[in-house]
């Protein structure tokens, strides 16, 4: 009778066990196994308290249904009123200005591009020597890198037409940049003997690219470096070309500088600062409120919690040293951290490092 008993109840545990492990499956419990979800059926409080506990991590993992808000809310940071003090938060309101060429009375910003360049002959003041007839050259008076003044006798030349000898003059005073002539050769109307360059001004040419050619025009200031140098100058722009060079594609913009020292040498590689401007109000931010999170271009700003401060992702336009164009992510009148938020994002950094090293930021 015992031995019946006990093969009844093996057959029980056998047959029905899986079946009821199946039902309790069905029930959206998810366990791994039917002892754990008996044991969760004999202790329901302790079930209760897992599930809170398992929403509270929701709100700190990214998954479906997150979006960019609650994206930004995981990187918040709440600081103590110690903290703030200590890092010099200070608080300001996104508003318009007008992109000016000069920073005046903190209501303007200016926009610099820089532009490459070369400096070249002043050739309103360059000289190409030739004949006046064909002939023979008789005589060079003067050599290359020479320095001469206006009038005085370069070569003589017997023409071949008369036989008699005439001087060649220089029209300019300058130095002998070129020389292509020696005694005794032949030489035509169109041969260039001399090229006499006066250096007391020199060009300085940059090239404007079409991204920026609608920006550049005459009068404009700009801070001329010399490329490897310290040496610098600051002038107007006097000329820009209406059309493009065809081989560049780029648009010549010229100023005119004085080189009484003859440091500025014609073939110098020099890079041009220029200010540029728009009369359009733009919705600008302080340069130090900007910062890279995560590969996103952010500002911070105050959230619901006192001392609290979140990242808002945003489209940077135009800068300078002062103040970043906002083209997206602000509007006007918001509030943001001008100072100290390269703390709240170092303190970002830190904490993810610490506690969700994993997490992506």
């Amino acid at each position: 009778m015992k031995q019946s008993r006990f093969f009844l109840i093996v057959v029980f545990y056998v047959l029905l066990l899986p079946a009821v492990c199946l039902a309790m499956k069905e029930t959206d419990h998810d366990h791994e196994n039917c002892d754990h979800g008996l044991q969760e059926m004999q202790d329901p409080d302790k079930h209760d308290v897992h599930s809170k506990h398992g929403d509270t991590d929701v709100k700190h993992e990214e998954g479906e249904g997150h979006d960019d808000h609650d994206h930004e809310q995981e990187a918040a940071v709440v600081l103590t009123d110690r903290a703030v003090e200590f890092a010099g938060l200070t608080i300001d309101v996104v508003n318009k200005k007008s992109i000016g060429r000069f920073i005046v009375n903190k209501k303007s910003i200016g926009r610099f591009i820089e532009l490459p360049g070369e400096i070249g002959f002043n050739e309103d003041r360059l000289a190409h020597i030739t004949p006046r007839y064909p002939g023979i050259v008789k005589k060079v008076v003067k050599q290359l890198g020479e320095t001469i003044q206006k009038g005085e006798l370069l070569a003589v030349v017997e023409s071949n037409e008369s036989l008699t000898a005439y001087a060649i003059l220089s029209p300019i005073s300058g130095k002998i940049v070129e020389k292509n002539v020696t005694p005794g050769e032949f030489v035509g109307e169109d041969a260039t003997l001399f090229i006499i360059a006066d250096l007391a001004t020199v060009w300085v040419n940059c090239d404007v690219y079409a991204k920026d050619a609608d920006l550049v025009e005459k009068g404009l200031e700009i801070l001329i470096t010399a490329v490897g140098t310290d040496r610098q100058v600051k002038t107007t722009l006097s000329y820009v070309a209406p059309v493009y060079n065809t081989s560049t594609r780029s648009v010549i913009a010229r100023a005119v500088i004085p080189n009484t020292d003859g440091k500025w040498r014609p073939g110098t590689f020099i890079t041009g600062k220029i200010s540029v401007s728009t009369k359009k109000p733009v919705l600008v931010v302080s340069q130090n409120a900007v910062q890279l999170l995560d590969g996103e271009t952010v500002v911070f700003v105050p959230s619901e919690h006192k001392n609290g401060f979140e990242p808002v992702v945003v489209q940077k336009g135009v800068e300078n040293n002062r103040h970043v164009e906002i083209l997206s992510g602000l509007a006007e009148g918001d509030t943001y951290v001008a100072t100290g938020a390269f703390e709240l994002k170092a303190k970002i950094v830190t904490s993810t490092l610490g506690g969700h090293a994993g997490h992506g930021h």
